[in-house]
């Protein structure tokens, strides 16, 4: 069976022979045949029946895919060859890889300073769609400068700030907290010149050259040292300096899916081709198991927004501080555990992984434990004070908009929200949908125990004295009782499209 024609030199690149444009010169000086014919830039070939050989030697198929992560150390260059480099990084992959996989080159680039993770392979197809501006992978930097940002060059930093290329903004900047400065030094050591850095982390979607430092400069505040600890879902973690590992089949698939993104995911025309709108900041509120994490997050997925469920910040740290043995009753050393929570992407925008010292421990946030003691920890005003900058962050860092839901987000997170939901639903389907989310029996004691607990919470929430559970002013209200998940999604998305259009 014949295949698709191709252009020669896309038939040399997808065989890992050469790139498009050193292809290109190989068939100007000769070097390539046809069935025994010279070849000439453009001629089209099917490399499943033509004969192609360069220099004499036959031209086999392409070479098994091989995708690797690299820790990029400071002085080596991201490039294939330089002659002006001592070193580039494909000179640290072993050399059996390198002889598996015929040709590497980057997935992108890090400056000859800068540090940490880059993707090698030589999967030109996958590279295009780890590219595509579509898929909008996250790269996430840790960024050392001399001297602490303040709130203005923290805002123009996420607001954007004009290059030459555009407008330049972040999708998120916030500090490093001491466990992260700890867990990366140890991994690439202090600098022995600027011992003292202030350290930020910044994620980029927008991948422009030398991006972060350039909008460093023009906030006022050159970057020190830059070191690159996560390219969507892959991530430096313990990756010394220098070393190299292949990546999983999940995080090949997870950078480049292989299905198009859905339709509303891309920038929202009105009927005129005419683009809406600026993305909105939406907040979903309602009492326990109304639908509010589902609903949210399937909304802000065919919209393209993020989506933040912030209960996971109060149960995350309920979980923590079971685990510290730390009461309820001192709001103190709950503040204290907070710098020890992370919120991670578990994909499509959904902020829903929570990390405690870097572990993930979102599985165990719904154990009875943590059930017992979240109301406790989350109606303690400190706790609330101290975790509303991070929810706020959070929200200010999604300029494609964003969808956060929780129980006081119109009322005390966003009372600004341009759009306001409030879901309600009875107390006997909020039981049964908790009880059939744990597998338990319809009518059985643990769905009975279930109600009783979603009875207490929502009497501990509707009293407490800071940020009490109440339907914010203006909220759009839907009942979920016997609604269909994909239709109480429709109805939101319908109403965050008309607020769209109408500014």
């Amino acid at each position: 069976m014949s295949g698709q024609p191709v252009r020669i030199q896309k038939a040399l690149a997808d065989a890992a022979v050469a790139s498009r444009r050193a292809a290109e010169v190989l068939v100007e000086t000769g070097r390539v045949t046809v069935n025994g014919s010279p070849a000439v830039v453009g001629q089209r070939v099917d490399p499943t029946r033509d004969a192609i050989a360069v220099d004499g030697r036959p031209v086999t198929g392409r070479p098994h895919g091989v995708h690797l992560a690299l820790h990029k150390p400071a002085g080596v260059t991201s490039t294939v060859s330089d002659r002006h480099a001592v070193r580039t990084v494909v000179e640290l992959v072993p050399p059996a890889l390198r002889r598996r996989a015929g040709r590497l080159y980057p997935v992108g680039r890090l400056d000859r300073e800068s540090e940490g993770l880059i993707l090698l392979t030589n999967d030109g197809p996958w590279v295009q769609r780890v590219s595509h501006p579509s898929h909008g992978v996250e790269r996430e930097y840790a960024v050392g400068v001399g001297s602490a940002l303040d709130g203005a060059q923290l805002r123009a930093l996420t607001d954007g700030v004009p290059l030459e290329e555009g407008m330049a903004a972040a999708r998120s900047v916030r500090a490093q907290t001491d466990v992260e400065t700890r867990r990366l030094l140890a991994l690439v050591g202090a600098s022995p010149r600027f011992p003292r850095l202030q350290w930020y982390r910044v994620v980029l979607t927008q991948g422009w050259k030398r991006q972060v430092r350039r909008m460093l400069v023009s906030v006022g505040a050159p970057v020190v040292r830059l070191v690159r600890v996560r390219i969507g879902p892959v991530r430096l973690a313990d990756l010394a300096p220098g070393e190299v590992r292949e990546l999983s089949g999940a995080e090949r698939e997870a950078l480049a899916p292989r299905r198009a993104r859905p339709r509303e995911a891309r920038p929202r025309m009105d009927e005129t081709g005419t683009p809406r709108h600026r993305p909105l900041r939406v907040a979903i509120d309602g009492p326990g198991s109304s639908g509010k994490s589902s609903i949210g997050a399937g909304a802000a997925r065919e919209l393209g927004y993020r989506f933040f469920d912030t209960g996971i910040l109060y149960r995350g740290l309920a979980w923590l501080a079971d685990d510290a043995k730390v009461p309820a009753s001192d709001p103190a050393a709950l503040v204290a555990l907070i710098p020890r929570l992370g919120i991670a992407d578990a994909g499509e925008g959904r902020l829903a992984r929570v990390e405690v010292d870097g572990q993930d421990v979102t599985g165990q946030l719904h154990d009875a434990a943590v059930d017992r003691i979240v109301s406790a920890v989350a109606q303690v005003p400190e706790v609330r004070e101290a975790l509303l900058p991070v929810q706020r962050a959070i929200a200010d860092g999604a300029p494609d908009g964003v969808i956060l839901a929780g129980r006081d987000i119109g009322t005390v997170v966003l009372p600004d929200a341009d759009l306001k939901f409030w879901l309600e639903v009875s107390l006997e389907e909020r039981a049964r949908r908790r009880s059939q989310q744990r597998g338990h029996a319809a009518g059985s004691d643990a769905e009975r125990q279930v109600m009783d607990e979603l009875r207490r919470r929502d009497g501990i929430d509707s009293g407490r004295e800071a940020a009490p559970l109440v339907m914010p002013g203006g909220a759009v209200r839907i009942r979920t009782d016997g609604l269909a998940l994909p239709e109480a999604i429709a109805r939101v998305v319908r109403h965050i499209r008309a607020a769209e259009r109408a500014g």
